[in-house]
């Protein structure tokens, strides 16, 4: 049996990105600098950059081309459209390409080392990643998804198709097995420190906070969506009740409630982004901007938000161990990190 197959359990669980790490060798900076030409030289508009043997980085032999640069660009920014002025977008899109480009080496650092040690992912891995995604949107949402629904709301929501995010995904699985595999500490943490911990920042733990927001939905594809989406702006400018508004036009689910969810934050997280992001940058009684999702046009009203109740220590133990062992990983992500640009 090869001891490198990574057990289907260990992939139900999000990945999360990585800082950037230390200073990249001599020739990944060249290719950044190129690359810092080839911004001030193309326009940010959007499209796609014509990329006949134009490339962004090499990496041992594995080249990263504008094209794959421009679309992880175009990815990253898609969540703030409808929220921010397109001009905005324009001007900090240049900002954001080298450090996505830095981001994308370095997660080719990554995919090398884990193909080096020959980590494997178990058969359906991908497959898994996704309905364990899909079950807890489902739940967060009301509305039950399948994968193939997911699958085409990312394609509309992100342009990537499914082939293309299959492929992805099973790489980020390979590469987030070898973080943890370098990274994770199992070094047991002493009752004592767990006290210490807790004594020096009880008032950090609490449990987990709930929050209320109500949701008005346009279908993009409906030919009455850019009228309806003006006259609803018109009537919230005017102080129209937003529930009211909701149970009008809205084209979503719960319209018969006026848009109204109640969550978790960890409920809120398995939502399809951006609307997590939204609903945090709002205080109780502010509406967001229009923005675009699951196919949907979106504007958000941010009701109340209750903060969790105080956790006595025995409560708060898991969570005090989580943060010691943190703390103790940070400091071999940062050793790791360094080692993939020597």
């Amino acid at each position: 049996m090869n001891n490198n197959r990574v057990h289907e359990a260990d992939f139900r669980r999000h990945f999360s990105p990585w800082k950037l790490p230390g200073q990249p060798p001599l020739m990944v900076w060249m290719a950044l600098v190129l690359q810092g030409l080839l911004i001030c030289i193309s326009p940010v508009d959007g499209q796609e950059l014509p990329v006949e043997n134009g490339f962004a980085a090499r990496i041992d032999g594995k080249v990263i081309t504008l094209a794959e640069l421009d679309r992880a660009v175009q990815r990253q920014i898609t969540s703030a459209r409808g929220q921010i002025h397109e001009s905005v977008i324009e001007r900090e899109t240049a900002r954001l390409r080298p450090l996505i480009l830095r981001g994308l080496i370095e997660r080719q650092l990554l995919l090398q080392r884990a193909i080096h040690e020959k980590i494997l992912l178990p058969p359906g891995a991908v497959d898994s990643y996704l309905q364990d995604t899909v079950d807890k949107m489902s739940q967060a949402e009301g509305t039950r998804y399948s994968i193939d629904d997911y699958l085409a709301i990312w394609e509309q929501q992100y342009g990537e198709a499914e082939l293309d995010l299959r492929v992805r995904l099973g790489e980020e699985l390979r590469i987030d097995e070898l973080r943890r595999r370098k990274i994770r500490s199992t070094r047991s943490i002493s009752p004592k420190k767990l006290r210490e911990y807790y004594k020096s920042h009880q008032e950090e733990f609490t449990g987990e906070s709930h929050i209320s927001f109500r949701q008005l939905l346009i279908t993009m594809d409906d030919p009455d969506s850019g009228r309806i989406q003006d006259e609803a702006s018109r009537a919230l400018e005017s102080g129209d009740d937003f529930e009211e508004l909701v149970k009008k036009w809205s084209m979503g689910p719960r319209r018969d409630i006026g848009g109204l969810y109640r969550m978790t934050d960890s409920e809120l997280d398995a939502r399809f982004p951006p609307v997590p992001k939204v609903v945090r940058g709002l205080t109780p009684g502010e509406t967001s901007s229009w923005f675009i999702c699951r196919g949907y046009i979106h504007r958000i009203l941010m009701v109340e938000r209750t903060e969790g109740i105080p956790l006595d220590f025995a409560r708060a133990q898991n969570q005090i161990r989580m943060i010691l062992t943190r703390d103790i990983e940070l400091k071999k992500r940062k050793q790791f990190e360094e080692s993939l640009w020597r």
